[in-house]
């Protein structure tokens, strides 16, 4: 176990990496003899520190008053996986001031009150109401006092505007197939990514908003296979209408394939191809350059966002479960049913042991988990980055959500798909495909851990699996 070698010239990139290197190393090399246990996950600790960012936050958290939708999606998701959910006054209170953050004149929500409706903020907000609400009205003050909420009918989703919010995301398309982030905003793969969720959870598909929307998430990937932020779009004006130049699949990435936009535009190929609507995305190079992410012994397994950056817990989620469960949603469709084969035959083979012996694993579960419990796992709660850097909501949300998909292994099941469409209240066929698909991930079976299991995350969604059903079933059925 070596750390990666400079050739005798250091740079700045390289002095910063031997020094995480040597940081992540001390730490790891505590357990590598297999003699001292992992540590386990400390869910209390994490709880206690997720909840005191609910309480009133410090001066120095003004900078995410555009991002408090955003906070109370991390946190209720965090505390969901670990099964110590949101209750009470403080569930009730969160699904109130989400619904603060509605804008009820244009649609979409706002990062906090009075504030345009931006995409990415509106896929925090429905996450977290998708995890904490319920069907019915806003909790009233007396409600939040006393902390009801769901168990009084008042869990929100019937304020949830998503009429207007269709009419707001169809103004946000170009006409390339993206989106803007809000109006007269930029253009961002991830918009796409929170359009396809939002749609999905909410029943909003429709053929006019699909329309080149796969074309253009494929014209993101960047030669590494990896994708970028955008592609550059040219325009031209017929019948006074702007048409793309050139076909969208060959308009040029524009940026660094990085793992945020690989994660958010594969999700997106993926819930797309199962609904007959993928562009051309080239799997071979994505699957080589997705496989590289994952960082050596020395660097304790953890996966880096950027071709030659630090490892980063966060991307334990973006490039390591959420990334590559897609990529085998998508390329390994067979290997369920044979699966399923081979646990009927011998009832005492686990599912996890069958699918190991079926198909090799695109990452290594094992180090991937114990970089999170021992790296970016802290004592006094909370989890981070990387060693020297503090925890926050985010890391905390996303190490939690690699660490569930290295418990839990995942497929797309086209049977389950069919099973549960037939259940689906729409006539649309669009919509009821939508409905199937968005449930068709089935566990392979659960990974043996000691360590503190958490629970199943969707890998398109990542919301907890019971949520993404309990939502869809309240609009589509």
């Amino acid at each position: 176990m070596w750390p990666v070698p400079d050739d005798l010239y250091p740079t700045q990139t390289s002095v910063e990496q031997r020094q995480t290197e040597d940081a992540i190393h001390q730490l790891i090399e505590l357990y590598e003899d297999g003699v001292q246990p992992l540590p386990p996950l400390r869910r209390k600790e994490h709880a206690a520190f997720l909840l005191r960012i609910l309480e009133p936050l410090s001066a120095r958290y003004v900078a995410f008053d555009s991002n408090r939708a955003w906070l109370i999606y991390w946190i209720s998701h965090s505390l969901d996986l670990m099964g110590l959910p949101l209750t009470g006054s403080l569930q009730a209170r969160a699904i109130s001031t989400l619904l603060h953050f509605q804008d009820t004149l244009k649609g979409g929500f706002g990062g906090g009150p009075g504030q345009m409706g931006h995409l990415m903020s509106t896929y925090a907000a429905v996450c977290a109401l998708a995890i904490i609400g319920g069907p019915g009205g806003k909790p009233t003050e007396d409600d939040i006092e006393n902390g009801h909420s769901v168990d009084v009918g008042r869990g929100g989703w019937d304020c949830i505007e998503k009429d207007r919010i269709y009419e707001w995301i169809m103004r946000l398309k170009q006409p390339d197939g993206s989106f803007l982030v809000h109006e007269q905003g930029e253009i961002d793969v991830r918009a796409t990514y929170c359009v396809v969720v939002v749609a999905s959870l909410l029943g909003l598909m429709t053929n006019e908003l699909l329309e080149g929307v796969g074309d253009f998430v494929a014209s993101c990937q960047t030669y590494e296979g990896g994708f970028s932020a955008m592609s550059f779009p040219t325009y031209t004006v017929q019948s006074n209408t702007m048409r793309p130049l050139v076909p969208v699949p060959e308009q040029p990435a524009i940026g660094e394939a990085h793992g945020g936009y690989a994660y958010c535009a594969l999700a997106s190929h993926a819930q797309l191809a199962f609904l007959g609507y993928k562009g051309d995305v080239a799997m071979d190079p994505l699957l080589r350059w997705a496989t590289s992410l994952q960082g050596s012994a020395y660097e304790g397994g953890g996966f880096r966002g950027r071709t030659n950056k630090l490892v980063d817990g966060c991307y334990g989620w973006f490039c390591g479960g959420g990334l590559l469960t897609c990529i085998e949603g998508l390329t390994f469709p067979s290997v369920l049913e044979k699966v399923h084969v081979e646990n009927d035959d011998d009832n005492e083979s686990s599912s996890w042991d069958s699918i190991d012996e079926a198909e090799d694993d695109l990452l290594d579960r094992n180090a991937l988990e114990r970089y999170i419990l021992i790296v970016a796992q802290l004592s006094s709660g909370g989890l981070c980055d990387k060693p020297g850097k503090r925890p926050d909501a985010y890391h905390t949300c996303y190490n939690l959500s690699g660490l569930s998909m290295t418990q839990h292994r995942l497929r797309h099941s086209s049977a389950a798909a069919e099973q549960a469409a037939r259940t689906c209240g729409r006539a649309d066929a669009l919509q009821k495909a939508v409905y199937g698909q968005s449930l068709a991930w089935v566990s392979l079976g659960d990974r043996p851990t000691h360590h503190g299991a958490v629970r199943i995350t969707h890998p398109i969604f990542n919301i907890g699996q019971n949520h993404v059903e309990r939502l869809m079933q309240y609009y589509y059925i």
